[in-house]
């Protein structure tokens, strides 16, 4: 097992980006008449390459304060101040003002579009996501960035320039998908922790925007790529980089960056289940309807969820599709988790679980049990084929500190490559821009990755 020095810091230096006003439009057939970045991409061919829909220059300016989301909606700054004074050794506004004097602007170069790929029933569906690249074109590699657990579909990659745009400017080419359920296809249920689906979305976007850049003249000084992403990103990296080392041999990893995931499924229930207590209360049914959809098991909610709950959380009628002018809070698709949690308007899981959906002896809960076990990456082959950095906060309430646990035997009776960054980090939120910092550390603060490696 590698250990690295000097990669325990906390928080992402500042960042915005300014004179952003995104009009999505959705349109990705129609992009001619953009006045944003004026580049004629009719000849692009929808069935094999990424199609932008907007497209942008803008600046990552380190003298204002970050306003990108973090994985409960809010923003950078706000858990900066809100977190100060409550986390361990994560001090938010003395790093602040350390990082931003180092921070230099750079700008970047950002697509909103569309790609080619598949349903849970394996029809032709056409999915969304954001490539981010620098503006000077000049590429040290590809990232495929895996966004965390979100709401509302605001927050998806195509409709805001996420927190990851920040490796951008430092020269990397970041590829980030919404998943099935967010931008274009808002109207359809997202298919929450379904690994070998999620997966086959994410290296469809992968291929796609692999050509994108080639048409942009954008081609990235390294072949190999990075792998990132952070709680249900964390889990999503880690079962794109396992149907790589299985079905595509033609992508080189060069390093795996996961954190704060739920890679087992079952570890996560069990322990909110026990502790009876979780930031986003809402995670249990995401997790519970994202299976059912996705993996087809017809589960009867109402054995699941208190009276009035199912309709609250996924709307009344038909539940196949979502509504964004419903009330729902989970389908409407318009909440963020914090705004779901305000809502439901306690954090117990008992206040939305029935006891039979929390004694996992259950028959009801056989079904859903088997898929959790089916979709846990931690039960997926060991990868072998790259170096992996794995981060987590002990203090994490909402993906329990026992999934490290699974992973960490995992990989290390596996005889992977692999080294770890775990301490008392403060919770999901802060854990979230605390890996974020410390894998811009490891990638830039000793300059030469291949030499650290």
């Amino acid at each position: 097992m590698k250990a690295i020095s000097g990669i325990l810091l906390c928080i992402i230096p500042a960042l915005a980006v300014t004179g952003c006003s995104l009009s999505i439009t959705h349109d990705w057939a129609n992009f001619n008449e953009s006045k944003k970045i004026d580049t004629d991409f009719s000849q692009l061919d929808p069935k094999t390459c990424f199609i932008p829909f907007d497209a942008e220059e803008s600046e990552m300016d380190s003298q204002a304060i970050l306003s990108c989301g973090t994985p409960d909606g809010r923003t950078v700054e706000q858990v900066a101040d809100e977190e100060n004074t409550k986390t361990t050794s994560t001090n938010g506004t003395a790093l602040f003002k350390g990082v931003i004097s180092s921070w230099h602007s750079k700008r970047i170069e950002s697509y909103a579009g569309s790609y080619s790929s598949h349903g849970v029933n394996g029809e032709e569906l056409r999915l969304s996501g954001r490539i981010i690249v620098p503006a000077d074109h000049k590429v040290s590699r590809i990232m495929i960035v895996n966004h965390f657990t979100i709401g509302a579909d605001a927050e998806a990659p195509s409709n805001e320039v996420p927190l990851e745009a920040v490796f951008a400017a430092r020269g990397i080419a970041v590829f980030e998908p919404d998943y099935i359920g967010y931008g274009i296809t808002r109207h359809l249920i997202h298919p929450y922790l379904c690994s070998e689906l999620t997966s086959m979305n994410v290296l469809d976007m992968y291929d796609a925007a692999v050509n994108f850049l080639k048409f942009i003249g954008c081609k990235p000084a390294n072949e190999d790529i990075f792998i990132y992403g952070y709680s249900q990103g964390g889990a999503v990296a880690l079962g794109v980089a396992q149907y790589i080392e299985e079905w595509r041999p033609d992508i080189k990893v060069r390093l795996l960056m996961c954190g704060g995931g739920p890679y087992d499924i079952c570890a996560t229930y069990d322990k909110l289940i026990e502790n009876n207590f979780t930031d986003y209360p809402c995670a249990i049914p995401m997790i519970i309807q994202g299976l059912n959809y996705g993996m087809h098991l017809n589960l009867d909610y109402s054995k699941f969820f208190l009276p009035g709950m199912t309709e609250k959380m996924f709307g009344a009628g038909d539940r196949t599709y979502c509504d964004p002018q419903s009330t729902s809070w989970v389908n409407s698709k318009n909440y963020t988790m914090a705004e779901i949690t305000s809502l439901i308007g306690s954090k117990k899981v008992s206040s939305i679980m029935t006891e039979e959906a929390m004694d996992k002896a259950t028959d009801n809960m056989t079904e859903l049990y088997r898929s959790m076990v089916d979709n846990s990456v931690v039960n997926g082959p060991v990868v072998y084929n790259c170096p992996i950095y794995v981060f987590h906060s002990m203090d994490d309430n909402v993906v329990p500190y026992e999934n490290f646990q699974a992973l960490n035997i995992k990989l290390y009776n596996g005889g992977a490559d692999f080294f770890t960054n775990i301490g008392h980090y403060g919770n999901h939120v802060a854990g979230c821009l605390r890996f974020l910092y410390s894998t811009m550390t490891l990638l830039y603060e000793h300059n030469d990755i291949d030499r650290v490696l």
